[in-house]
């Protein structure tokens, strides 16, 4: 429990209180059963029905672990305005993902979702790096793993396409993806002309990075992953007290859309598909 960490070391507002669940869970049960012991170690309070939690909170965090059922775990805070937190993915659809877009703006609920890797320091210094001069191009890899849950890049894609978005943002116009036992090949085509390729491991070594290619340089990186979800944690602890999201909504949607876009070109065997409208 790492932000009820931070409020007793002094670092934030925040506080874990309460939690909910419906019992619904695609995890081993010895899993789940660990997580809520330790959650209750550290003054968590399992309540029995959703909506008195939601009358009790100032915000919510949604930590299903299957994507689809974000949706239906989120709606219910963003209808009452509350600030949402929603792990990765942010869903496992487009359609569901424009939904949650929507209800924020109505609802005046800020919401965000974010993968680790958007933390790493190394993706923060490169997309700092001013030697590198206008980027061009990036070569990003990251481990593949795939889950009966969550078809092909949502559930372990979506690491490395967020990398990828942290290092230079939006814009994709169309991607191809192909498919095998062993990897997702991934070609994003920007609209501006920028070019990213991603490689996504299922044999190779549990490591991402990336090599970015600008007018006037080229750097390269491996993630260490020491204090990479000490930062996510803090980026939840600000957006709770009011700052702004450590990612737009409006990125993580077209994240999503890469994402579903990707899935199709490796049903019909490696196709450029492009992506829809957003908003």
């Amino acid at each position: 429990m790492r932000i009820n960490g931070l409020h007793a070391a002094g670092k934030t507002r925040c506080q874990v209180t309460q939690m909910w669940t419906d019992g619904a869970h695609d995890m081993p049960p010895e899993h789940v059963e660990k997580w809520r012991r330790q959650a209750e170690g550290h003054g968590v309070v399992m309540s029995e029905e959703l909506e008195p939690m939601l009358d009790a909170v100032d915000g919510v965090m949604v930590l299903s672990v299957n994507g689809y059922r974000h949706m239906e775990h989120a709606a219910p805070a963003l209808r009452r305005g509350l600030p949402t937190y929603i792990d990765k993915p942010l869903t496992c659809g487009l359609d569901q993902a424009r939904e949650l877009l929507a209800l924020s703006r109505e609802h005046g609920a800020r919401c965000y979702s974010a993968s680790s890797l958007r933390f790493a320091a190394e993706v923060e210094e490169a997309s700092r790096d001013s030697t590198l001069g206008e980027l061009v191009a990036v070569e990003a890899f990251g481990p593949g793993t795939l889950s009966k849950v969550m078809p092909g890049l949502f559930y372990y894609g979506v690491h490395t396409i967020e990398m990828v978005d942290a290092l230079w943002g939006p814009g994709v116009a169309r991607v191809r993806c192909e498919s095998t036992a062993d990897r997702d090949l991934l070609q994003l085509a920007y609209h501006d002309g920028r070019h990213a390729s991603l490689r996504m491991e299922r044999a190779g070594a549990y490591d991402f990075g990336a090599t970015l290619q600008g007018r006037g340089g080229v750097r390269s990186f491996k993630i260490d992953f020491d204090g990479v979800y000490d930062r996510l944690v803090e980026g939840m602890a600000g957006f709770f007290e009011g700052k702004d999201p450590p990612a737009s909504l409006e990125r993580i949607v077209e994240n999503i859309a890469v994402m579903e876009a990707g899935n199709q070109s490796a049903e019909e065997g490696g196709r450029w598909v492009t992506l829809p409208g957003l908003v």
